[in-house]
């Protein structure tokens, strides 16, 4: 009961990647999206191209993240809430694993959010070829 929508910009220049890798942050980032945002909420997925990079962009309109917790959470084995189970809210080590997929790509990746219950953004470039 979330709506998913993408937007992608037509004609994107090629990246030099490891198909699977960056398949496997998008779905990392996706599935985070979808497991924090309620029901009636949305997630959008973005991609343009910006000066000699793809961008991607995976946005949600869930609980969100205060501003304390976004400098760690690209740590290993960091949680906001630590009170979820593991089977419930995951290991901690999700988005270590993008961002180092991430990197080894050449990219960045970065968090954002405008605090609790305001959702958050997740962006992620990669060079062009």
């Amino acid at each position: 009961e979330v709506t998913i929508a993408t937007e992608v910009a037509p004609g994107l220049p090629a990246v030099r990647a490891d198909e699977d890798r960056l398949c496997q942050v998008l779905l990392n980032l996706v599935g985070n999206a979808l497991q924090y945002t309620p029901s009636g909420g949305a997630v959008r997925v973005h991609a343009w191209q910006e000066q000699n990079r793809v961008q991607v962009s995976v946005s949600d309109t869930g609980i969100g993240i205060a501003a304390e917790h976004l400098p760690r959470l690209f740590d290993r084995f960091y949680r906001v809430d630590r009170s979820r189970s593991r089977t419930g809210g995951g290991t901690g080590v999700g988005l270590t694993i993008a961002k180092y997929l991430v990197e080894a790509h050449g990219g960045t990746i970065i968090a954002q959010s405008d605090g609790p219950n305001k959702g958050s953004t997740f962006t992620f470039s990669i060079p062009i070829a």
